[in-house]
């Protein structure tokens, strides 16, 4: 997912003062002012343009973005950018007015000092949510971007063997080790039904129940599972705690009515009391056990 390149105060005068000295024609105190006060919000404006907007994205991308940065607080950060704009405006207009009706030069050059340390202090009072921006964006960054396609969602408790069996039925090759939470995001994996391509998703293992008390890797299982989900696997293993993964099976089960969920078990025992599924009914698209 597209995410825009934030810079803090700093880095982003430096940019803009850089370009000003290059243009001749800003030895003018009035074009200098009108030029930085275009150019600076510009580019805040294009930050505000390429923000997530949650209320023109489709189910998967709106909850994996929300379990990032809440909906009322990316507004808040939008907010604080159009405030920062509109004083940057004013002040500029004020600015702008005063070397209008100023004819002596040191004093427009007086002016275009005054002018810069007060920006400088507005775009400085940003850097609290830049900041803030900037330390969630390769968390969008990896938000993935799954293709419209029949899916197939794997779940399950961690460490069940479910990038295991991603890799069984799929052409995916992702990290797997021997111990609880290797998965920290969706993998995908691809495999053909005569002309039809499936889609399958690896999650991150699920440890709790409620959704409330769930960790951001946690919740990208059930991001996947509400919104793109055809049908759910849920991955059984008999050496873990059984009453658990019962317990985790029933509650996803009670949130998701409208979907169908078949169990499969590595060893091949068939132990919940729940319609089972083998890696051979997976790839001939068998679903109804």
């Amino acid at each position: 997912m597209q995410f825009p390149k934030i810079h803090l105060s700093k880095e982003i005068l430096d940019i803009i003062l850089n370009q000003l000295k290059k243009d001749k024609q800003n030895k003018n105190v009035f074009r200098y002012i009108d030029q930085f006060q275009k150019k600076i919000t510009d580019y805040y404006l294009s930050i505000l343009n390429k923000l997530p907007d949650y209320t023109k994205m489709e189910p998967f991308y709106k909850l994996m973005s929300q379990n990032i940065v809440p909906y009322t607080t990316m507004e808040k950060y939008k907010n604080h950018y159009l405030a920062t704009i509109k004083i940057i405006n004013k002040i500029s207009e004020n600015y702008k007015n005063k070397c209008k009706n100023e004819r002596d030069f040191s004093k427009r050059d007086k002016l275009k000092k005054e002018f810069l340390g007060r920006i400088t202090s507005v775009i400085k009072k940003l850097d609290s949510t830049n900041k803030k921006l900037i330390e969630c964006s390769q968390e969008f960054k990896r938000i993935p971007n799954p293709k419209k396609l029949f899916t197939i969602v794997i779940v399950g408790l961690p460490n069940t063997g479910k990038t295991t069996l991603l890799t069984k039925i799929t052409d995916a090759n992702p990290e797997i080790n021997s111990y609880a939470f290797t998965t920290k995001a969706l993998n995908f994996g691809y495999f053909k039904k005569r002309e039809e391509i499936i889609q399958v998703i690896d999650t991150p293992g699920l440890i709790h129940k409620e959704f409330k008390e769930m960790n951001t890797i946690e919740k990208q299982a059930i991001v996947a599972i509400k919104t793109i989900a055809n049908i759910i696997i849920f991955v059984y293993d008999e050496y873990q705690d059984i009453q658990t993964q019962k317990e985790m099976l029933e509650k996803i089960k009670e949130e998701n009515q409208n979907k169908q969920i078949l169990v499969y078990s590595k060893t091949g025992k068939q132990i919940l009391d729940e319609p089972h599924i083998t890696i051979e009914q997976i790839l001939n698209k068998q679903f109804k056990c």
